[in-house]
Order: C-alpha cells, then structure tokens, then sequence
C-alpha cells in the first residue's frame, strides 16, 4: 500500500468535508451550543414547574359515607403545627405551599375527567372496604412526584386490616399538577392520622411525646460531587454516541453512498490508486472526523462545566480533574473508531444516499441501547459487561464520574473496545474491497431474477418485520391480551404465518425451505440424551446470567403466572407451551430463517445468528439469554441433522418438561453444581451422537 497516494485522498476528503457547511454546522457548532442549552432547559423547565405547582391552588373533592371523617381528617392535618409530627423534608417540600379548596359536587370523577378538580377522595367504611376485590383495597404508595431525589430504599406497604375504614384517592397520572397533588393529600392524611395516634397513646399512658421515641434522622454521605457526577455519567456516553453518529454518518454516508450516486467513485477507481488503498483513506478520512468530535465534546464539558462558563443549578457539583479528562479520552476513542467503521459500512452497503439514510435510523436506535447501559441499576463492571463494547464504557463512565477507577477493570474495557474497533475497522476494508458494494452502477442479478435467489436478500426485513407487529401489535391489542389469544396469534399468524407466506412469495421449495428431511435413527438417542441434560445446563447459564443481570423474585413470579395461568386446564397448557411453539417456531427459525441464512454465513456464525434471533423475539430481557441458548441448541440440531425434526421434538419434549416440573414445584435452580457439571458431560455425548451420525444441511457455506 501506498501510504502517500492514501494522503493524497485523505487530504481531498478532508477539504471536501470542510467546504461542507452543513458538516461543521452539525459536527461542531451544534454540539458546541447543545451542552449550554441543555443546562439551561433543564434550569428554565425545573423553576417553572416547581413554581406553577406552588402556585396552584389544588381542587379537590370528597365522596363516600365516611365524608365527614375524611373532612376531618384533612382540617387537623392543616391545623398541625409545623415540624410536629412530621419530618423537616416533608414540611418543608411536601406541604410548602400545599393550598388547598374543597368543591361540592355529585359526581367528582366526571369533574376529574374534564380537569375542573385535580383529584377527589372516597372514603369507606370498614363494611364497605371489605367488600372490595383484593387489588382494589390495597394501600397503593404513590411514587414522589414533588421531590427529585429517589428514596434510597422503598417503603415497605402494610396488609389492610379487616374492619377498618379506608380512603381511596383518585387522580389523573398524566396530569402533573393532579399527580403532585394527589401525592401531596396523601402525606397529609398520614400525618393528621399520625397526629390522632399521638394523641390516643398519651390518652392511654404514654409519658412522653411519640415523635421523641427512636427518632431518625438521614446523612448522605455522598459528596455533592459524587451525586452529579452519578447522574451525569449515566448519560454521558449516550450523549456522546448521539453526537458521533449524527456527526460521523453525514461524512461516511455521503464519503461512499454519496459518491456511488454521483457516479465519483467509479471516476476514482480508474486512476492509479489501489483499492485498498481509496478505502483505507475514507476509512481515516471518517475515524479522523469522528476522533475530532470526540476530543471537541470533552472539551466542551471541560470547559463549560470544569470552567463554570455556564451557571449550573445550585446542587450541581462536577469534578473534572485531569485523570478524568484523560480517562474519557481514552475510552471514547476507540469507540469513536468502532462508530467510524459501523458507519462506513452501512454506507457501503447502501446503493444510494437515500438508502443509506434509511438504514442510518434503525443502527442508530440500536447503538442507544447498549450506550444506556449506564443508566440500568445494578450492573457493576466488575461483570460480564465489561465484555459488551459500547456497554461497557457507558458503565466505566459512570464510575469514572463519582470519582471510582477501578483501573484493572478500566484496561480491560479499553482492550475490549480497542479490539473491537479493529475488528470493525478490519471488517469494514474488507467490505468495501468488494467491486459490488463499492460501485453502484453494477445490479444485483438477484433483483432481476426475483424468487428463490432474492430471499436471501430479504430474509432478515421480514424478521425485522415480524419482530415489529409482535412488539406492537401483539403486545399492544386489547382482544389480544388473553394467554390463549396472545399464543395464537404469534405461533399461527407471526411465525407460521409468515414463513408460509415468504415461501409463497419466493416460490420456494417447501421441503427444502422447511427442511423437511428424513433423520438417521441412531441421531434420536442423542436427542433423547440433550433434552433433559440441555434443560439443566440452560438452568445453569440462566443462573450465571442472573449473577451477571440479577431477575427479581417478583418478576419471576409475574411472567411464571403469565404463562402458566391457573384458569387453564393442563392439555390446553400442553397445546399452547410445547406443541404449537415446537412446530411454528421451529418452522420460522430453523426452517425458512436458517435457509434464508444459510450461504450468508459460515456455520458457527449462522448457529450464533439463528440463536440470538431466537432469543430477541422472546421478548422478555431475562430470558433472552437462556432462549438464545435454546436456540443455539436447536440450530445445531439441525445442521448436524440437515432436518428440522429433531428441533421439533427437543422443543417440544424441552418445554413440556418445563412445564411438568414447573407444576410439580421441583425447581431446577436449587440443584447443586455438580448436577449441572454431570448434565454438561451428557450433553456433550448427545452432541458427539449426533455428529457421528449427521447429515449435514445442504447448502452451507463452507
């Protein structure tokens, strides 16, 4: 390669880039503008909230045979004198400025609805509360919506007692004023009924006043530091991801798409310079606009936030000495490259500016996702994590901003994004060396050819499609929210549906696209073998998951009785869980994804493919990883089978076990490790089974 001829182009790159206005407009003076902007939006929005709900005079009114009790409940929870009986916090934020006027009328919910009231109370009597379904008369604890701090811990909810009288409180949540308000009637309540307790214990005895008795009091130990640079460093990467693909896709996007459009590119190939050697100067040409950003972005923040050019709110406090400064360079660096090289190509794979764009959305909203990572609770990087790139510098971040370097774990990040921007910058060379991506004058013979040969092309928009009406229409429509509603409409209309209908379109050979293929005898023991030593060894990844991204017990709970609901007899449960998904899914996955796939990519790389997929359309965060295990179990089967039935038949032999422990409250979870070590040598003897009795899936890449 010639690295002179490579300067030659990149410098033409970069002055192009540099007549471009609306690059610079957009990679460099709208980030400059955004922090102050969003400092200031931020300060602008907070004080006037806070003071159009001080200002506001909450109208409320009172229904229900225990009226007048609840009438008077609120008049000694006003004429309670200040710091008795309440905490300083909740004086001075919950009831600081908390005016409030009564308004009589029959039919308070209609008056709700049209907003003339913000919220109305009901109150029960004992008889009354009782004959409430359970849910119904349950204490509910609001969420705090008058203060902007968290509770560090939640507030346990007491069992109501029998008997008792109750006051229930409506409010519309997406009304601001009547949620605060709401939320503002409740505290007092609870104190004027905390001031009736007083005042019954010293009727009964008590010699000293009940608010001097273990009394408690809070320290944030925390320095205020500490506490923006938590928030802060949550975003951060995200913030800094946003900008480097809006800033970087104008440049890769036109450098590639752009050209091929106009026809340049082909005028460039003609000359002396290799082809290595145009990519690799586009490629340094976008990795040097994307590095620039990243280096002008710390240099915001340093200088807006470390210098104090912008006033922040009073309780913001953000260090930024300079091992800060040069550890966020460090990491955002190689992301800037990774980011680049995504980006470089997509625009090799578009045929057309346009194109390009259109693809440009659905990677951008994909990157959120793991820059967010920072943002989820309870993802240390001392974890697995520290092995997602992008993911794991938004934790490092956030660790980087309350004053934590975990040093050993901060080089590991920074290797693990180091090699991935190799790799993508690797890939994306290699990518663009291919005569058919590079130029857009060259068709596709596949688009004239239509049918089979075009399925290929097209196999993964209709899974993206197909993923789209699960989330949202399947997840979404009332008449759709039943088990047995829900389970029909994704296995028969989602998944066989639409694997009949793309063999339809493409004129594919069913037996072919569906696998539908004899299997060697001796491959049924090894199926015999894997489906319950893999249902242990999946228990055993969920559990390793689950150290890595812990599952509340409640959330279990939850999904265990949404799939299992108790109303429905155990054939139908049979039907739904292992049946219908062992046909449909396996039809979908294993039949026309993998045939849609199958000379896209290598074996490993297509069992890994088909797995995740598989996993993703599951739905649920928690059980993404253990279906994608499923799935990676069941793809294998198939390529050592060539056939789809043995997936079938582990599926639904996998789910009907399940489901049958699961009834008979025998947990998998609660095994020893040596069960899962003992059930991992029986799977590898099922999989050495069915190796040396395979038949291969034809067609694959070799």
């Amino acid at each position: 390669m010639n690295w002179r001829i490579v300067g030659v182009i990149f410098r033409n790159e970069i002055r192009m880039l540099l007549r471009d206005r609306r690059t610079i407009a957009v990679g460099v003076l709208l980030p400059l503008l955004i922090y102050p902007l969003m400092i200031y939006a931020n300060r602008v929005t907070t004080r006037q909230r806070e003071k159009n709900l001080t200002e506001t005079v909450y109208k409320y009114a009172v229904s229900g045979s225990q009226a007048e009790q609840v009438r008077g409940l609120i008049a000694r929870g006003q004429a309670a004198p200040p710091g008795k009986n309440a905490s300083k916090s909740e004086e001075e934020g919950n009831f600081q400025g908390f005016r409030i006027q009564e308004v009589t009328t029959q039919d308070p919910a209609a008056l709700l609805a049209s907003g003339d009231i913000h919220f109305y109370l009901k109150g029960l009597s004992g008889k009354e509360a009782d004959a409430l379904p359970v849910e119904a008369a349950k204490p509910k604890k609001e969420q705090e919506t008058g203060s902007s701090k968290p509770k560090a811990t939640p507030e346990a909810v007491p069992a109501r007692v029998a008997g008792v009288p109750l006051i229930q409180i409506y409010f519309q949540g997406d009304r601001d004023a009547s949620q605060v308000g709401s939320s503002k009637m409740r505290d007092l309540l609870a104190r004027a009924r905390s001031l009736d307790r007083d005042v019954l214990l010293q009727q009964k005895g008590l010699p000293v006043d009940p608010a001097l008795v273990m009394p408690s009091d809070e320290t944030d130990v925390a320095r205020a530091a500490q506490v923006t640079g938590s928030y802060v460093g949550r975003f951060l990467t995200f913030l800094m991801l946003m900008f480097l693909m809006s800033s970087s896709s104008i440049v890769a996007i036109d450098s590639i798409a752009g050209e091929k459009e106009r026809g340049s590119l082909e005028t460039l190939l003609t000359t002396a310079a290799k082809r290595m050697e145009i990519v690799a100067a586009k490629q340094l040409s976008i990795v040097s606009v994307a590095l620039v950003i990243t280096f002008i972005q710390i240099a915001n923040l340093l200088a807006y936030v470390d210098f104090k050019l912008v006033a922040l709110p009073k309780d913001w406090v953000i260090e930024l000495p300079p091992v800060t400064v040069v550890t966020l360079l460090l990491l955002f660096t190689p992301m800037a490259a990774f980011v680049a090289s995504i980006l470089l190509m997509l625009s090799a794979y578009a045929k057309t500016y346009k194109e390009a764009q259109l693809y440009f959305f659905p990677v951008n909203l994909l990157s959120w996702v793991p820059a967010l990572a920072g943002v989820l609770p309870g993802i240390a990087l001392r974890s697995a994590i520290v092995l997602v790139p992008v993911a794991n510098v938004s934790v490092a971040v956030r660790e980087i901003m309350v004053g934590k370097f975990d040093w050993p774990m901060l080089a590991a990040v920074f290797a693990v994004m180091t090699l991935a921007a190799a790799w993508a910058v690797r890939a994306s060379a290699k990518l663009l060396s291919k005569e058919s991506l590079i130029t857009a004058s060259e068709a596709d013979a596949a688009d004239f050819a239509g049918g089979p040969v075009l399925f290929p092309k097209h196999v993964l928009r209709w899974y993206g499609v197909m993923a789209a009406v699960l989330f949202a229409v399947a997840l979404n429509v009332p008449h759709l929210a039943t088990f047995r509603a829900q389970v029909l409409f994704n296995e028969l209309v989602i998944f066989l549906g639409a694997s009949a209908l793309m063999v339809w379109k493409y004129r594919l050979n069913v037996r072919e696209a569906w696998a539908l293929r004899p299997v060697n005898p001796l491959a049924w023991l090894g199926v015999l073998l894997a489906v319950p030593s893999g249902l242990i060894v999946a228990t055993g990844v969920f559990r390793l998951a689950d150290l890595i991204f812990p599952v509340p017990q409640r959330v279990l709970e939850q999904f265990g009785n949404e799939i299992m609901p108790k109303d429905v007899p155990h054939w139908q449960l049979f039907l739904f869980i292992a049946v219908l998904p062992a046909i449909c899914e396996e039809i979908a996955f294993r039949g026309t994804l993998l045939y849609g796939l199958r000379r896209k990519l290598r074996p490993v790389g297509l069992v890994l493919t088909v797995g995740i997929i598989f996993g993703l359309f599951h739905v649920a965060l928690f059980r993404i990883l253990p279906t994608a295990f499923l799935g990676v179990i069941l793809t294998t089967m198939a390529l050592l089978t060539g056939s789809i039935f043995p997936g079938m038949v582990a599926h639904a032999a996998n789910n009907a076990l399940s489901l049958w422990l699961a009834d008979s409250g025998f947990s998998l979870g609660n095994l020893s490790w040596i069960w899962y070590l003992s059930a991992t040598a029986v799977f590898a003897l099922a999989f050495y089974i069915l190796y040396r009795s395979r038949n291969p899936y034809p067609g694959l890449r070799r």
